[in-house]
């Protein structure tokens, strides 16, 4: 699967299906195993008595099913901007393999996107092993800033903010995401610094999450 874009814009503006796309690869690839044997912590476990069942099956993503899992209002009220969204588009041009909800303010900004991506490997992905994919992801021009477990949503979940560079032009670059595995998929709630008019919280993307999750679920 190539996750190599053609324009600078294009680059960054799927860092969040980068970080989480590059983490499912790898964990697939490894089996997600620490490198020092050792026990490691889980990450965003539900506290739940009975975990969720994880899902089987990749959603087909189309523009109807997009409104059904996250509307147009909801978005605009999850994340209120002087600018909203005012359609939605469905798909991801730089992988056929996975969707994507795009929440579109006009052709060059969108207040939201909500990513899917086929997932095959080890679940739940340790702590360790979650962190070290995601500093692989970022590589040398992004950081990760942050990162949050966030339990009772999924198998698991977490909230991550990057920020860096584009080596090529130089714009600074932000990008706050929240990914939540399902079992047989990732998907996330991802809002770019330089392609959205706010840069959405943790609370905002946990509400995103967790409505698309409950209908994913139904």
């Amino acid at each position: 699967m190539s996750y190599r874009l053609q324009t600078s814009r294009g680059r960054w503006t799927v860092m969040g299906f980068l970080l989480v796309g590059f983490l499912v690869l790898t964990a697939c690839a490894s089996g997600s195993t620490s490198g020092n044997g050792g026990p490691t912590a889980t990450v965003g476990a539900p506290t739940a008595t009975t975990p969720p069942k994880p899902l089987s099956s990749h959603p087909n993503i189309t523009v109807a099913y997009c409104q059904q899992l996250l509307s147009l209002n909801m978005a605009n009220q999850i994340i209120p901007s002087s600018s909203p969204a005012t359609t939605i588009t469905q798909g991801n041009p730089n992988d056929a393999e996975s969707g994507a909800c795009n929440y579109v303010i006009s052709p060059s900004q969108y207040l939201l996107i909500i990513y899917f991506i086929p997932y095959s490997g080890p679940q739940p992905i340790t702590q360790q092993d979650v962190a070290s994919l995601l500093s692989k992801a970022a590589g040398t021009n992004m950081t990760i800033a942050t990162t949050n477990p966030v339990s009772g949503i999924g198998l698991q979940a977490e909230y991550v903010e990057a920020t860096g560079h584009d080596p090529h032009t130089g714009i600074s670059v932000s990008v706050h995401v929240l990914y939540v595995l399902e079992g047989s998929y990732f998907f996330d709630c991802v809002t770019y610094e330089h392609l959205s008019p706010i840069l959405a919280t943790q609370s905002q993307l946990q509400q995103c999450v967790t409505t698309v999750d409950s209908v994913l679920r139904q």
